[in-house]
């Protein structure tokens, strides 16, 4: 590893003062195992955008479909922030942006299509690629 991965590697493990790495690990592990839901989130385009936005966190955003407010409460219905610290289970940001395990696992919605007018032609793409 060169020192620059080093460094990042040890960020990851002590970013924002993350006291909590058991809720970090079981978010990501309980969203791993439930893709429908992210997928579910995605429909009207087949996909949902998935990033690092910071160490420990993983961010869901997808601009049609569901609303934050109903992701949310599938995640919630399947157990997602099941036996987390109260305080660290759930926050909600704004009406398109909610939190999990402090900041975890973020889910975003953008309050209009991104794609616009080249949304189907998007969408027919990446359905074409998993036909394959």
């Amino acid at each position: 590893m060169s020192s620059d991965e080093r460094k990042e590697a040890d960020e990851w493990l002590d970013a924002r003062g993350i006291g909590d790495l058991e809720v970090r690990d079981a978010l990501m592990s309980r969203i791993l195992r439930h893709p429908e839901l992210v997928n579910r989130a995605a429909e009207p385009h087949g996909f949902a955008n998935c990033y690092v936005h910071h160490p420990g966190d993983l961010v869901i955003e997808w601009c049609c479909g569901d609303s934050a407010e109903v992701v949310c409460a599938n995640l919630l219905a399947q157990g997602f922030a099941e036996g987390l610290p109260p305080e660290k289970a759930i926050e909600l940001f704004s009406q398109n942006s909610i939190g999990f395990g402090d900041g975890t696992v973020i889910l975003r919605r953008h309050s209009s299509c991104l794609y616009g007018s080249n949304a189907a032609k998007v969408t027919e793409a990446i359905q074409k690629r998993y036909e394959s």
